[in-house]
């Protein structure tokens, strides 16, 4: 049975050329098949992760940073907490446009870090000049590369590098449309499972489960997202708390990106949305509440919902969750469930992934409701799949002789 999402795969290459369709939507289509692929591609590399990982924690103390520029980033957000929770050491997500900005606010000399990097081409100068910096910084760093090209400039730097460790990707990660939608979902997934490299052999029931779980959302939410991306707004706010709170913060930006900054988005955890951000809903503004697997969090995000209602604020919400009862149906008017008849053991840290495609899917749809090329919906070029016109200064030589070496350009 076909539906919104699989009538634009299924449209002949000239007909997706004309709506720009070439890439993007069988991206957002075949993604999930990609998690299973890569499950397997982080197994068979599992003995060196652990040797890697294992010559990290040797030395103390220890942080993690995760990083990435743009979506990459947001990966972080989305796995930080279970990574925390596995490794218990301090973990922070910075910027890789931070790190070379403000390298000494951002890497501590007399920490043993380890820099976990994000990137789907691996070709951005930032990518490649946190690294470098990284190592100008510190003798006490290790770096762990996560990319979805083999060919990328990160990959190649970091293969090469004896205080490093490179995992690239099923190539089919690496998206060609200019949003960034499987690339993302999979390396979240793989950051999902570097929290549990230890027991990775052991999480098949796991992947099973994430796995039809983003079937499920692949065949019943796209005419729901469609319906709903045909509404007449110009704002969306997205929400979560936990791991969703990257999910949020991603799809804000994939909404914002595919319609070309004509929908401008918003982001916050439930509670944080009281703290002055609720101010930007108004009769034109979409509110999406990515709810938690997990019982104490959901009561706060219900709270917030009923606060929603009871102002009357907003044109609709979306409601995302394993299975939304009466008590929560009541509170949107858009509703997606992944796991209605509670058959589905998923532990709530691997929502990320399986939300996100929510998102992806309202950027797809609003994007051609506007009329706009959801490949390239950039009119005037203002955003790239890559970034262009960026110079990276090396660090030590600044300090050393106050001139600006460029050690990473495109």
């Amino acid at each position: 049975m076909g539906n919104s999402l699989t009538d634009l795969v299924n449209l002949d290459n000239k007909k997706k050329q004309e709506l720009g369709i070439e890439f993007t939507a069988d991206e957002i289509y075949g993604q999930v098949d990609l998690w299973e692929k890569n499950y397997n591609i982080f197994i068979s590399k599992k003995e060196e992760i652990e040797r890697f990982l294992h010559d990290f924690f040797k030395e103390s103390p220890n942080n993690i940073i995760l990083t990435g520029a743009g979506t990459s980033e947001f990966i972080g957000y989305c796995v930080e907490g279970q990574i925390r929770s596995s490794f218990k050491i301090p973990i922070n997500v910075f910027s890789t446009t931070k790190i070379v900005t403000s390298p000494e606010q951002t890497i501590i000399k007399d920490l043993n870090t380890l820099l976990i990097s994000f990137a789907r081409s691996g070709n951005s100068p930032e990518s490649i000049g946190a690294v470098k910096i990284a190592n100008e910084i510190t003798s006490r760093i290790r770096h762990f590369g996560i990319t979805c090209n083999e060919e990328g400039l990160l990959y190649k730097e970091l293969y090469k590098n004896s205080n490093s460790f490179a995992l690239a990707l099923d190539p089919k990660t690496n998206d060609r449309g200019l949003a960034m939608t499987a690339s993302f979902s999979n390396m979240v997934l793989i950051g999902i499972l570097l929290a549990q490299h230890s027991k990775i052999t052991s999480l098949n029931n796991d992947i099973n489960a994430l796995l039809k779980s983003g079937n499920i959302i692949l065949n019943n939410a796209p005419d729901i997202i469609k319906d709903m991306a045909s509404l007449k707004f110009n704002r969306a706010v997205f929400l979560g708390d936990l791991n969703n709170y990257g999910t949020a913060v991603e799809s804000h930006l994939k909404l914002q990106e595919l319609t070309s900054g004509k929908v401008m988005c918003g982001y916050d955890t439930f509670p944080g949305l009281r703290h002055g951000p609720e101010a930007v809903i108004d009769s034109n503004t979409i509110v999406i509440a990515f709810l938690s697997l997990e019982p104490y969090t959901r009561k706060y995000e219900k709270d917030l919902l009923k606060e929603l209602k009871d102002k009357n604020i907003g044109k609709a919400v979306l409601i995302v969750a394993d299975k939304i009862d009466e008590d929560e149906k009541s509170l949107g008017n858009y509703f997606v469930e992944f796991d209605p008849e509670k058959s589905i053991d998923l532990k709530p840290y691997y929502t990320p992934p399986l939300y996100v495609i929510i998102g992806q899917l309202l950027g797809l749809f609003k994007s051609l409701d506007l009329g706009l090329k959801p490949d390239n919906p950039s009119e005037k070029g203002i955003i790239n799949r890559v970034v262009k016109g960026v110079k990276v200064y090396d660090y030590h030589e600044f300090l050393e002789k106050g001139t600006f070496k460029i050690i990473a350009e495109r």
